[in-house]
């Protein structure tokens, strides 16, 4: 589990450095220069994309450990 938690951390923080605007220029660019919502479409894309690919790696992670997964030995 712990080889698990480490990708996730390295994942995050993959994601976080790839979503930070660029400093200098970003208050020119199209989706903040107009103000309202429109502002928010990046981070949002940005975080429902990161949801995706951890809701995808984690299903990978059950679907490759539980069928190897021993049954519980019942002891009478």
């Amino acid at each position: 589990m712990e080889f698990f938690w480490f990708w996730i951390l390295i994942l995050i923080l993959l994601i976080a450095i790839a979503g930070a605007p660029g400093w200098g220029y970003t208050r020119d660019r199209w989706p903040y220069r107009y103000g309202g919502r429109y502002r928010y479409y990046p981070s949002a894309g940005a975080g429902i994309i990161a949801a995706l690919i951890l809701l995808l790696f984690w299903m990978g992670i059950i679907a490759i450990t539980l069928p190897w997964a021993t049954t519980p030995m019942v002891v009478n």
